[in-house]
């Protein structure tokens, strides 16, 4: 069960808009340096807690405290002692992208869920020879459809992969999940959080890490769930170990707030979601969402969609 949080002042959202110094932005790698230290602080506290049961799911909760306390070091703002377990990294200098809110799209159980991203040819398993790919995939609605994934190499900008080129691989997309149960998920965050470490009970190595993955595997087709994409922001950021993070940039250079968590003893790339709406944006540096929309037929153009930019 998920303790109530305190009411009142919203200490996260606060957080983010602290004066920040006018130093130039972080380099990833000065950012990958400071977050790894972040992640390895909140371990070994977790580690130091009296009463941590060895073996066992532990789940950890901080207190609300009184004040924030704010460390200025190396141009970046680390805000510590924040409600949810988590800490906020602020990176000066960046200018956030903002795509604005979706437009209502309708989607009907015959139709397909369109997605266009451009991604790193290493999540994709693609044959050919390009760090870079562009992936459009075809869900059904339903999830009881075969669909359809098409990879090859980024086309010109807004343009999208000629399912005939040589390039272009194929691949059959069975399964995924019902888009009707996003639309009955809870958009209050407090209550989504509940629900999602009810369904995950028992997963993962951590509940934190099943409840994030969770939420990592939904980002894309939420988008077009009204109200749903900022409630897994805000729901994503109140988990405990969770790292919040301005400045952080896509596969194509967009920039938003970003969201990591400790797995395992590692740090993985952050979410990535516009600062305004908190749509999701795409993956650090790995993947970038550039189009999602609904199609009447796997491998053809969407009949309505919505373009988040090509960068």
């Amino acid at each position: 069960m998920i303790p109530e949080r305190p009411r009142g002042t919203e200490y996260d959202e606060l957080a983010e808009l602290l004066p920040a110094p006018g130093d130039p932005a972080l380099n990833p790698e000065r950012r990958r340096v400071l977050r790894q230290h972040l992640m390895s602080e909140i371990g070994r506290k977790r580690a130091a807690a009296p009463g941590s049961p060895r073996g066992r799911r532990l789940v950890v909760w901080a207190a609300a405290p009184l004040a924030l306390a704010a460390t200025v070091v190396t141009g970046t703002v680390v805000v510590t002692g924040l409600r949810g377990g988590h800490e906020v990294v602020q990176s000066p200098g960046a200018v956030a992208t903002t795509v604005g809110r979706p437009p209502v799209i309708e989607m009907k159980d015959g139709q397909f869920l369109y997605q266009r991203r451009v991604m790193t040819g290493e999540y994709t398993a693609y044959r050919g020879d390009t760090r870079v790919v562009q992936r459009e995939d075809w869900l059904a609605v339903t999830g009881r459809r075969e669909g359809l994934a098409l990879t090859g190499p980024r086309p010109a900008a807004a343009a999208r992969l000629d399912p005939e080129a040589p390039t272009t691989e194929h691949m059959a997309m069975s399964g995924g999940a019902d888009h009707r149960e996003l639309r009955e998920l809870p958009t209050d965050p407090r209550q989504l959080l509940a629900h999602l470490y009810r369904e995950t009970e028992g997963q993962g190595p951590t509940h934190e890490e099943a409840v994030f993955e969770y939420i990592s595997g939904v980002l894309e087709p939420a988008v077009l769930v009204p109200g749903l994409s900022e409630a897994l922001y805000r729901a994503a950021r109140r988990i405990p170990g969770v790292v919040v993070e301005t400045g952080v940039r896509d596969r194509i250079g967009r920039t938003g707030t970003g969201l990591a968590l400790s797995s395992s003893g590692s740090t993985r790339p952050a979410l990535v979601f516009d600062a305004s709406s908190y749509v999701f944006l795409g993956v650090e540096g790995t993947t970038a969402l550039l189009e999602i929309g609904v199609a009447d037929r796997a491998g053809e153009p969407p009949v309505d969609s919505w373009n988040l930019g090509t960068g």
